[in-house]
């Protein structure tokens, strides 16, 4: 990289635009781009408000007129304001690469001036191929791009993710950056005729609409008669509101390039019998004699583009800017975000998709960089900027694998990655016998015989792993037509009535993952009993597989305070495990952000206590109130289990970015210190671990397993990464298939001082003590169970029972309805109040439940 004189320009637009396509459009003008092209060297945009050149330029100011730029006359009659910007670009400094060279080499500390600089590079980076790719984001398409259909309204695309990186490269003679190339799998709305993406959603959302013809889609949209005088929207129309914020073209007005963009708004609704349609909806146009006519907007089209709207009694999409369109003269275009959760059989057709072991990945890696074509790249080139197209070479250490511990036999994995479960008891098997405990069946999804079986395979299995079982359970079908609530009181009440004892588990049948119905049954035994519960589907119940069996085994014997496994130790102090993730609603979705904290309770740091809560709305930092509302209770545990205080602890933190960690510091690791303070009245040595699996770094070892991936203990602390940073990259589980996905282990701030090697080794050591597993994990248990327990705590939410529906009923994305001229907006349905606060969860046990039962299950790994 050379050192050229970089100059970086703040943008104006004005008057300043109320949507961000439009400073693209202003920049893209051909006024614009002829103003620019008479100063000879290139222009980086991040269409925004900064722009780079080494041209020698202090300002310019350059008019533009969108409607002029599209060929639109100017109408002397029309009230919309003119479409006419002026653009000033205005000198406000250097990009000062030498900044970042003083960064890289030591001689200067981190500062804005470095940031720019990076900014900078990653534009330069992606400018050339932006121009004749979609970029979204850091990810780049193409029409070209490897596609795959998840199902008849949304598709999987690879795309090329890259971006400038730095890295430890300048210690063996490199300049300390790099570019980070990998595929990127992402999900979007089929583009396709809007009609056709409503009737292919519905079809896909919900049987009932499968095979359903264009002609009845009014139908099942148009309100529903919800009193004598009263409509609503139907269950179809409110489907319809995930469709907000598609972007689409129109083709009515007999152009075939009219590329305009438009975004879906909302949906008409109107609260009658017919509803807001292309023939109820009326507006006045002035006439050339100066009077003024009503039309509907079916009238408008037949007489202004002479189109004979075929489907007039659907509703009509509402946009942001321009009015009203119906949907058979709109068409969805390609590349449009799907922001939404994916569905049990899309997660698996993107699974089948996405995955690709690592030779694969490395040689469409490799093309996708021949397809970036850096050499010809004139921005690169004008800038100063070379990339060696090859993939770096980095060194590696393998760790060795533990001797994993079970109660009377060792087991030795070596680089396999795995273990077999057969003839081995449980480390710990569950304290109390199994005496109290129900199986209970949903929607008759099994028969009598065939649950019989499947409970004697379970129950031989578990007291193979050591398990003590007193009694054989109860067997309860469901009652027919009752709410999830009621069976979870039949069952609770039958079992303890049976056995003259509170249950100590209950295990549910289910016909399918329907993950509502999970929902609802874990929240009323959870929240109202404080009663563990295991989930099973019908499927395997009728397979009855011994390791299926022994599966669930190792699940139930953590919900029962028992515990699978564990590895030598080398703690020497009295050491305290916490991990904390918070985890936020699924896109497109109206659920808070969930906070969970998960301790390690004994000396092997094998056995884990949670707490979870509502952590905001979209806050990815632990509050203050969280923090001291969960960490109290569990240190007095651990010091009345431990019989001691701890003197260190590891606090190992998932899902925050480099800009971030000044927050963990101030924000949650004061605050746990305090709380440490405040109930122990000492504050042990604290060492915080960010732990990162979401980024594109990947290994392709010149040696390794059966598949291609790096071996389980494989360790990267040179090279790749960062210059300065306490960080490694390890890659600890075995992938049964695709790529492995090494995590990037940060260490930013250390008190306890253990030795580096010793602290890789624990780290990556106690991957092999994940209680219901028979592999490493590929992230550190205390992270992993804060991730699973955040998205149990979903369950707890504290809504009310209609709230749980099938999502797509559910959504409060678009929620507000579009109300035309002439209809009373309110006779509309309310949308959700978006407060800065939320809810607290349901706490563990109700009313009803018993207070031993309460603490039993607070102590139990019931999240698992």
């Amino acid at each position: 990289m050379s050192n050229p004189d970089v100059k970086q320009f703040d943008i104006t637009v004005s008057p300043e635009p109320t949507h961000p396509i439009v400073y693209e459009k202003v920049w893209k003008s051909r006024t614009a781009q002829v103003a620019l092209a008479q100063h000879k060297n290139p222009w980086i945009y991040d269409y925004r408000k900064i722009a780079w050149s080494t041209n020698n330029v202090t300002e310019l100011k350059i008019m533009v007129d969108l409607d002029q730029e599209k060929g639109r006359l100017a109408n002397p009659n029309s009230t919309r304001p003119a479409n006419k910007f002026l653009l000033i670009v205005r000198c406000t400094g250097k990009v000062r690469l030498e900044a970042l060279k003083g960064y890289l080499t030591k001689k200067s500390a981190w500062d804005t001036s470095v940031l720019e600089c990076i900014s900078f590079l990653d534009h330069v980076l992606r400018q050339g191929p932006s121009e004749r790719m979609k970029l979204i984001k850091r990810t780049l398409f193409n029409n070209a791009s490897e596609t795959h259909h998840l199902n008849a309204y949304t598709e999987a695309i690879k795309g090329i993710y890259s971006a400038v990186r730095l890295n430890e490269s300048i210690n063996q003679g490199g300049l300390g950056l790099g570019v980070n190339v990998d595929v990127s799998n992402q999900t979007f709305w089929i583009g396709q005729k809007f009609e056709q993406l409503v009737r292919n959603f519905l079809s896909a959302s919900d049987r009932k609409y499968q095979g359903i013809q264009y002609g009845d889609l009014y139908k099942v949209l148009k309100p529903v008669k919800t009193g004598p005088n009263t409509w609503g929207q139907s269950e179809a129309f409110r489907m319809l509101r995930r469709l907000h914020n598609v972007r689409f073209e129109v083709s009515h007005r007999g152009k075939t390039q009219d590329t305009k963009e438009y975004k879906v708004k909302r949906f008409t609704f109107a609260p009658t019998d017919e509803g807001a349609n292309a023939k109820t909806i009326t507006f006045e146009k002035r006439m050339p004699d100066g009077k003024t006519k009503t039309y509907s907007i079916f009238q408008y089209y037949a007489e202004q583009y002479n189109a004979r709207l075929q489907y007039p009694s659907w509703p009509m999409i509402e946009t942001n800017r321009a009015g009203y369109f119906p949907m058979e003269v709109c068409e969805v275009q390609r590349f449009n975000p799907f922001p939404f959760k994916l569905d049990p059989d899309q997660t698996s057709e993107m699974i089948k998709f996405a995955v690709q072991r690592p030779p694969a990945r490395r040689e469409q890696i490799m093309k996708m960089v021949q397809n970036l074509d850096w050499d010809k790249d004139k921005y690169l080139r004008s800038f100063g900027v070379k990339i060696d197209p090859q993939m770096q070479m980095v060194a590696a250490k393998l760790i060795k694998s533990p001797i994993i511990s079970f109660k009377k036999k060792t087991v030795d994995p070596r680089t396999t990655g795995r273990w077999d479960l057969r003839g081995q008891e449980f480390v710990l098997a569950n304290r109390e016998k199994l005496n109290s405990w129900a199986f209970c069946v949903l929607d008759n999804s099994v028969d009598r015989p065939t649950l019989d079986n499947f409970i004697k395979v379970f129950v031989q299995s578990y007291k193979s792993h050591g398990g003590s079982v007193a009694s054989q359970p109860l067997v309860l079908m469901a009652p027919a037509k009752a709410g999830h609530n009621e069976i979870v009181e039949h069952v609770y009440n039958q079992c303890g009535n049976n056995f003259k004892q509170t249950p100590q588990i209950i295990f549910f049948v289910l016909k399918d993952k329907t993950s509502w119905v999970y929902e609802r049954l874990k929240k009323n035994a959870d929240c109202r009993w404080a009663i563990p519960t295991q989930m099973v589907q019908a499927s395997n119940v009728r397979k009855a597989q011994g390791q299926y069996c022994s599966n669930v085994c190792m699940k139930v014997n953590a919900k029962l305070g028992g515990q699978t496994t564990k590895v030598p130790s080398q703690l020497k102090t009295p050491t305290m495990f916490i991990g904390v993730d918070v985890s936020h609603g699924a896109p497109g979705s109206a659920q808070p952000s969930m906070a969970a904290m998960c301790v390690s309770m004994d000396k092997d740091c094998a056995v884990y206590r949670a707490a979870v809560q509502t952590n905001g709305w979209r806050t990815e930092v632990l509050t203050p109130s969280n923090t001291h509302s969960m960490l109290p209770d569990i240190i007095k545990a651990w010091r009345m289990q431990n019989r001691t205080d701890p003197e260190h602890v590891f606090y190992l933190r998932d899902g925050v970015s480099e800009g971030q960690f000044a927050h963990v510091m101030e924000y949650e690791v004061e605050e746990f210190k305090r709380a440490f303070k405040a109930t122990i009245h000492k504050v042990p040595k604290i060492t915080v671990i960010i732990c990162t699996k979401r980024h594109h770094i990947r290994f392709f070892p010149e040696k390794g397993d059966k598949n291609g991936n790096a071996f389980p203990g494989t360790l990267v602390e040179r090279e790749v990464t960062h210059p300065f940073h306490y960080d490694f990259y390890l890659c600890s589980h075995s992938a049964i298939q695709g790529t492995a996905r090494p995590v990037h282990y940060n260490v930013i701030h250390d008190e306890i001082k253990m030795p580096v090697t010793n602290l890789q080794q624990m780290l990556y050591h106690h991957c092999y003590q994940y209680c219901r597993s028979t592999t490493p994990v590929s992230l550190h248990p205390a992270v992993y169970y804060a991730h699973l327990a955040s998205n149990r705590a979903r369950a707890h939410e504290n809504l009310a029972s209609s709230a749980q529906a099938p999502e797509t009923a559910r959504s409060e994305v678009g929620a507000k309805p579009g109300l035309m001229a002439k209809h009373d907006p309110s006779a509309s349905s309310s949308t959700r109040m978006k407060d800065t606060t939320c809810l607290p969860l349901l706490p563990i046990g109700g009313p009803t439940a018993r207070p031993e039962a309460i603490a039993t299950f607070k102590k139990t790994m019931w999240w698992v």
